[in-house]
């Protein structure tokens, strides 16, 4: 793979077509409510001051985080996600750069040789906190010095008195606190993956479930039971989703997420499913019997049938 990988957001472009290019910079872990702000400023600067320029994003493949820590933030979103929401904000174009083959430039160089010469950049949007070049050590305010007049430099952005951020998302997620994370996220928390073979528990209460393992490095919501709305194949669905491990009919099982379909029968095995997860329910808990379970998820998917179908 080389440094640096151009990907098209739009259709119609198929490679870098402009040498001048409006670039916004920073990592974009799940393109929460504060880096929308970015793009939408990308959006204005275009308009407003370099109509014919493009405008894109500048990220790495790989966010920075994980190379930089022993144990990485897990993340908010795929890279797939993570591109398509970039389009829906009208960027035109992705760079994806490889940090392990940059991580050592100076934050001169990775201005001059990488974003002027190699990507074209006329002028970059960051947000106030953003860092660049070897060992973090260049700042907005080096950015601006070494692009005059063409950076626009985004404060923080804050929401229900405290700032957002891709840590706070995190923090809310385990928490089971999901419909604040999705309002800084703008949308539900989502995770894709491949419906696998579980251990048929949900069979006998009646309620058959579809088993998925949770990717490795996406950030994984507490345990306990939501309200989900569950793409397969391109149509929706209604589900409760379990987290955790089966405390009442198997105390030593593994992390596992499974999700029971609402007015829904036949084989999903193979597929892939993207869960939305819409509502916290309830934590897992151990219950005295399997009746007391059944019953309780009789409850459960009483509260789910009560929301709209998004």
């Amino acid at each position: 793979m080389t440094a640096l990988e151009y990907i098209s957001l739009q259709t119609e472009k198929t490679a870098m077509t402009s040498e001048a290019n409006i670039i916004c910079l920073g990592n974009f872990d799940g393109v929460h409510m504060a880096h929308r702000a970015l793009l939408k400023e990308a959006k204005r600067l275009q308009k407003d001051r370099f109509p014919n320029a493009s405008c894109g994003v500048f990220c790495f493949r790989q966010p920075s985080s994980d190379f930089l820590y022993e144990q990485p933030p897990r993340h908010l979103c795929s890279l797939e996600q993570k591109l398509a929401r970039f389009a829906e904000e009208g960027m035109e174009f992705a760079i994806l750069a490889d940090f392990q083959a940059l991580q050592d430039v100076s934050p001169e160089n990775f201005v001059t040789d990488v974003l002027q010469s190699q990507c074209g950049c006329v002028a970059a949007v960051c947000g106030y906190n953003y860092r660049f070049g070897k060992r973090g050590a260049g700042t907005p305010e080096l950015l601006s010095s070494l692009l005059p007049g063409a950076v626009s430099v985004q404060p923080e952005i804050r929401f229900n008195g405290s700032p957002v951020s891709s840590t706070r998302i995190r923090t809310l997620l385990a928490q089971g606190e999901i419909e604040e994370a999705n309002r800084l996220l703008m949308l539900p928390y989502s995770i894709t993956a491949e419906v696998v073979h579980g251990k048929k528990l949900g069979r006998r209460l009646g309620t058959p479930t579809l088993n998925q393992s949770i990717p490795t490095d996406m950030q994984i919501p507490r345990a306990g039971v939501y309200v989900t709305d569950v793409i397969i194949d391109g149509k929706y669905y209604r589900g409760v989703t379990n987290i955790g491990t089966h405390p009442t009919v198997d105390a030593a099982a593994p992390l596992n997420c499974e999700t029971y379909l609402l007015d829904f029968c036949g084989d999903l095995y193979g597929k892939v499913a993207t869960l939305h997860f819409l509502r916290f329910i309830r934590p897992e808990q151990r219950f005295d019997s399997v009746e007391q379970l059944r019953l309780q998820i009789e409850a459960d998917v009483t509260v789910a049938k009560s929301l709209p179908l998004h």
